[in-house]
């Protein structure tokens, strides 16, 4: 995926002259004859012109040449001398949606680096910033508007098919056509927060404008819209920030952290990344197991204090988030509502919590009347905080129709692994927004916020009665039961359990995706099993 996407990147972003060039000889370029500053030994990147990014750990200014290149490119890998980065325009699009301008891009990049930037990666970067922030995505009475104080951005947008048969017909001039938008005039307050994502031209004619232009658009075709106005297509990415102060519409959520509730200073990074100007962006936040994302996504319910629909991987996730709200938040019980298949909890006055999962809300079945009644109300709502947990699940094809479900103002999407194996985590630019901040997980361990890991692989091989049965079998499942069953696995499992318990004192935790395994284990070995349908109570009480 990464070589696909690199090679594609490398070849948009150099001067294409001679037809003949190839794959290969992009590849082969010799980056040896760029000039080194004189001070070159003081700066810790080296820049080059396909948009790779080396940056030296070893540095004096790893700190901060870390946070300005986990804000404006995508991490390759990051082992412990040299991480390298790439530059994308995903990344790119992400670094202005926090409040980075396209010149200060340029020139932070410039001072840190070690040699003369490369004009490609001046005009890739230019390129791929300038219009961010023209067109706006706004949701208003439960219904979606395209905005921008530039008409002629809107009219560009309108002549693409998709956006074009997304557009819902206007009310306000029967039979208008595609040249006539509803007009509105900017809050002053909006103006400004405008002049800090456009450039100087863009700025006074939008000063000079005083209006914004806007049509309407079909919820269901929200994330089409969404997706053709991406860098790689049209190259109008939508704004979406929620002026949370002003929503006079939206009642406020009695909802504040609590005193002991204590943000540590990565997760408060993470935090100003969505809430740089006041306002609260969509995005997504990426940090190791382990290291808090619960608590910043209930900081994040703080801050904004309106409705939060909250969405699980599974039953036993729904209760640990209302635990976890709980635990961290003032929220009172009567506002924390969660709905699961063996819990309908219905949603009690005009504002609160909801802690559901992705297939309760995305289930596309007959319902009981209990749960279509909660459904309806979850999809009549506008909310003011989208909150997804493990959100690298969204992109499949049954979870990303929560969102065009479900109607929010503002959408947090929580990882601790950005992957996916069928190569549609991209989709999450559009479905959710950019990634607003990743954390390094080995600079955690560093600071002591989370566990150092050291791993051990341990062959068991096949008994020869199995390996024979094996070798015989056709089904999948069958073969996955012999080799997951095999009694020299069990044996090594069994002598680990016996001497981290009895001659260190370890506490231990076996994992397996097999559940016939997993029970078998805890059968045989006396020990607790846990599984999906166990409770949340049951699993804290040892």
């Amino acid at each position: 995926m990464y070589a696909h996407n690199h090679t594609a990147k490398q070849a948009a972003m150099m001067d294409m002259d001679d037809p003949d060039d190839t794959v290969e000889e992009i590849q082969r370029q010799d980056f040896t004859k760029l000039e080194l500053k004189p001070d070159h030994a003081n700066r810790p990147l080296w820049v080059c012109a396909d948009g790779r990014i080396f940056l030296e750990t070893f540095s004096s200014l790893y700190k901060q040449a870390y946070d300005f290149l986990i804000a404006i490119a995508e991490p390759v890998c990051r082992p412990e001398s040299m991480h390298e980065y790439n530059l994308t325009p995903h990344s790119l699009y992400a670094a202005v949606s926090v409040g980075l301008e396209t010149e200060t891009i340029i020139t932070v990049l410039d001072r840190l680096s070690k040699t003369k930037l490369p004009k490609e990666i001046v005009d890739f970067i230019r390129g791929s910033t300038l219009n961010y922030g023209k067109v706006k995505l706004v949701l208003q009475k439960n219904r979606y508007f395209v905005e921008s104080p530039f008409p002629e951005v809107l009219q560009k947008l309108l002549r693409d098919d998709v956006i074009s048969r997304a557009r819902m017909t206007p009310t306000e001039a029967p039979g208008a056509g595609s040249s006539s938008f509803s007009v509105s005039r900017a809050p002053h307050e909006t103006g400004v927060a405008d002049s800090e994502l456009l450039g100087a031209d863009d700025v006074a004619a939008g000063a000079e404008e005083k209006e914004l232009h806007s049509f309407e658009i079909d919820p269901a075709q929200v994330e089409h819209v969404k997706q053709r106005c991406l860098p790689n297509a049209l190259n109008f990415p939508m704004l979406e920030e929620y002026d949370f102060r002003n929503d006079t519409v939206n009642p406020d959520l009695p909802i504040e952290l609590k005193p002991q509730a204590q943000p540590r200073p990565y997760q408060e990074k993470s935090l100003s990344k969505m809430f740089g100007n006041g306002r609260a962006r969509s995005g997504i936040i990426v940090l190791p197991c382990g290291a808090g994302k619960s608590l910043v996504g209930v900081s994040a319910a703080c801050r904004i204090r309106k409705s939060v629909l909250c969405l699980a991987t599974n039953a036993v996730s729904v209760d640990q988030w209302a635990f976890q709200f709980k635990l961290w938040s003032t929220v009172g019980d009567h506002q924390i509502s969660r709905f699961t298949s063996d819990s309908k909890e219905r949603f009690r006055g005009s504002v609160g919590v909801v802690v559901t999962t992705y297939n309760m809300v995305a289930f596309g079945g007959k319902r009981s009347e209990e749960s279509q009644k909660i459904i309806e109300e979850i999809q009549n709502r506008e909310w003011g905080l989208l909150l997804m947990d493990e959100v690298h699940v969204v992109p499949a094809h049954m979870f990303r129709k929560v969102i065009s479900i479900t109607k929010s103002h503002c959408k947090l999407g929580l990882t601790a692994t950005l992957v996916r194996e069928d190569e549609r985590i991209s989709d999450l630019n559009f479905l959710i927004g950019p990634k607003l901040y990743e954390a390094n997980w080995l600079d955690l361990v560093k600071g002591g916020f989370i566990a150092n890991v050291q791993c051990a692989e341990v062959w068991c091989p096949m008994t020869k009665e199995f390996y024979r049965e094996y070798l015989k079998k056709e089904n999948s499942r069958k073969k996955q039961g012999l080799y997951v069953m095999n009694p020299n696995k069990f044996r090594a499992c069994e002598f680990l359990i016996r001497f981290h318990e009895q001659q260190r004192g370890d506490k231990i935790i076996v994992f397996s995706d097999n559940l016939f395994a997993l029970r078998e284990y805890a059968t045989k070995l006396k020990k607790p099993f846990i599984y999906g349908p166990t409770r949340y109570l049951v699993r804290t009480s040892n």
